[in-house]
């Protein structure tokens, strides 16, 4: 317990600061200035902790930094302390050095060690780094096009609830890759789901469309999608269907889709 002592000195200080001032003439803070204070101390105590090696508080300080969180914002100190964070192999710090040295934001831009650091972080189960590197594999950006490398870290992040890797697994999985992944409409739909049910647009018209013509096994179910058109807002999809509905259907819909808004909204 003593040994703890010097990490909360900071908060006992303010609360002393705080307490000496004669209530006659003290004036309350704002819910701002309050919360400003706070995150000073916060840092403060961040910092220390930090400095006697814990990787986590290493990431915060970086963070902080990066952001203005409770100190100033210094993008070059937030990078040393990333790098400090990610020689210990943390992968939120390799992800953040891969964006500041693609960026040049905080180093200056170095496209390599972009790639290596998306890279550590993505084999560290980073999920948005599995995503991107996914991405790259399937685009050839930076790595060579490899859809059978692209799918294993698209599926991985996938996972994790990525959506848009979600949205990318189920079009594989929708048409199928010869000799590697057979068609599965089924599958490609649950995929879909996941990812429309977080917003994702392009997998909620898909889900609509799929719904609305009844393909590759899938039962037409036209109240399904006017739902599914309805959350992506696509007005013109969503009348079209609702043409071929009745009113009955169409009243059912509707209910579906103030009911799930409204869900939404919570």
């Amino acid at each position: 317990m003593i040994r703890n002592l010097p990490v909360l000195s900071p908060v006992f200080a303010l609360l002393a600061c705080m307490f000496a001032v004669p209530a006659a003439i003290a004036q309350a803070p704002s819910g701002a200035e309050r919360q400003q204070e706070l995150l000073q101390v916060w840092y403060q105590i961040r910092e220390e902790v930090a400095d006697n090696g814990d990787v986590e508080a290493k990431y915060d300080v970086g963070v902080a930094n990066f952001i203005a969180r409770g100190t100033s914002k210094d993008k070059d100190r937030a990078a040393t302390w990333f790098q400090r964070a990610a020689d210990r192999g943390h992968a939120g710090a390799h992800y953040y050095l891969g964006y500041i040295y693609a960026a040049g934001d905080g180093r200056d831009a170095d496209p390599v060690k972009s790639q290596q650091h998306y890279l550590r972080a993505a084999e560290l189960g980073h999920a948005d780094a599995q995503y991107l590197i996914g991405l790259r594999y399937a685009n050839g950006e930076g790595l060579p096009r490899d859809g059978t490398e692209a799918a294993k870290w698209m599926s991985r992040a996938a996972d994790k609830g990525v959506a848009a890797a979600q949205f990318y697994m189920g079009q594989l999985r929708e048409v199928g890759r010869p000799g590697e992944v057979r068609p599965d409409t089924a599958a490609a739909m649950d995929l879909y789901r996941e990812a429309a049910n977080q917003g994702h647009v392009p997998a909620q018209n898909r889900l609509g469309e799929l719904y609305s013509a009844g393909r590759g096994g899938i039962r037409r179910d036209l109240e399904e999608a006017y739902l599914w058109f309805s959350l992506a807002e696509n007005q013109e999809r969503v009348d079209e269907v609702g043409r071929r509905m009745s009113r009955g259907q169409l009243a059912t819909a509707n209910d579906r889709v103030e009911a799930r808004l409204a869900e939404l909204v919570r």
